[in-house]
């Protein structure tokens, strides 16, 4: 299924670094959408991505946390600028001191995040191989590329560039451990992800930096194995392809349009074989 779509100039290393809002106004496929689509289904994507009546997004306490640790850990020069400390929000105090961050375009946090995106930064830096891997690198990179088979824009937005790797930070609340963190990759679709941002950047491989969000704040390294990355690829293809049948047919599907459908349990809802 192919999109005739604007060709869109490449963003590759070196270009001019943007802002992440200007990123995110992009309307690009980014590897949120193609989980969303693939997870949710295409009326889920047009009401997310595409009505015109959809409630503003705000960030949520945990979404804005991982920001504050981003930038924190790799972008320590822009960090004082990006990030101001306020009382209790809920209260009159606090309201006032958040009001006033916002028009110097700063934004409040509270002193606890504060303190545990810090004690994130010290964990990751005190991990000597995670700290090699941070001494050379550009951070918050964004690029696009177009998708042979569709012509969609497809877009990525990089936590660490190093040339040809790819870093991508993650918080963990349930630890950096191998068996936690290949749940997580399945949970969240992290094999997608990276395999989208190598389809569209200029990188050979990608590399995950995971760091707990918690005591005893763990770290470790990963990259997905030849089998996963398949498979990401796989669901890449499968919501590209999808999202560019709806755009060309303009029609976004309900899940009811197939009528009243069969449906099984899970395998793992069931009691183990005897």
């Amino acid at each position: 299924m192919i999109v005739k779509r604007k060709k869109r100039r490449k963003m590759t290393k070196g270009s001019v670094q943007i802002s992440n809002a200007q990123y995110h106004a992009d309307p690009a496929v980014n590897a949120s959408k193609l989980k969303l689509i693939n997870s949710h289904g295409p009326h889920a994507y047009w009401n997310c991505f595409l009505n015109p009546e959809r409630p503003e997004k705000k960030p949520t306490p945990a979404m804005l946390l991982g920001t504050l640790t981003h930038a924190c850990i790799l972008e320590p020069d822009f960090f004082a600028e990006q990030f101001t400390v306020v009382s209790n929000r809920k209260t009159k105090k606090g309201k006032e001191e958040e009001a006033e961050a916002k028009e110097k375009g700063m934004t409040a946090v509270t002193q606890s995040d504060m303190d545990l995106a810090l004690k994130m930064r010290a964990a990751v830096f005190d991990d000597q191989e995670a700290k090699k891997l941070l001494q050379t690198g550009v951070a918050e990179k964004s690029w696009w590329q177009d998708d042979e088979k569709t012509g969609l824009t497809m877009k990525a937005r990089t936590d660490w560039f190093t040339g040809d790797t790819i870093v991508d930070l993650k918080t963990s609340r349930s630890g950096a451990s191998p068996k936690e963190f290949a749940k997580a990759v399945a949970n969240f679709s992290y094999h997608l992800q990276a395999q989208h941002y190598l389809n569209v950047c200029d990188a050979k491989r990608f590399i995950f930096l995971v760091v707990q969000s918690e005591y005893p704040f763990d770290t470790a390294i990963y990259e997905l194995d030849a089998d996963a990355m398949r498979e990401g690829q796989r669901l890449c293809r499968e919501g590209l392809d999808r999202i560019a049948e709806c755009t060309l047919m303009d029609h976004w599907p309900h899940h009811s349009e197939q009528g009243i459908q069969k449906l099984s349990l899970p395998r793992w809802a069931f009691p183990p074989k005897q």
